[in-house]
């Protein structure tokens, strides 16, 4: 059964405001209805476009901590002999 451009759309905004750490209480996803009703209330852009675009305006989330990919690099020496 295919979905309409709204489920998909509050779909998205939830899965993305969940692995966030943002707690999808009734408040929260409320928020996150509206934004979607405004995002299809928008003729100009795409609806999920709108609401990834806006999501961080209407939500407080916190930039995860990402650790480093890779130690620093340092110079070093193979010990080759001329």
């Amino acid at each position: 059964m295919a979905r309409s451009v709204a489920e998909h759309t509050l779909s998205r905004a939830c899965d993305y405001l969940s692995a966030m750490g943002v707690e999808l209480t009734r408040e929260v996803t409320l928020r996150a209805l509206t934004l979607v009703e405004a995002g299809l209330a928008s003729e100009q852009e795409d609806p999920l476009q709108f609401v990834m675009t806006r999501i961080h305006d209407h939500f407080a989330i916190q930039n995860p901590h990402l650790p480093t990919t890779a130690p620093p690099i340092t110079r070093g020496s193979m010990s080759f002999k001329p």
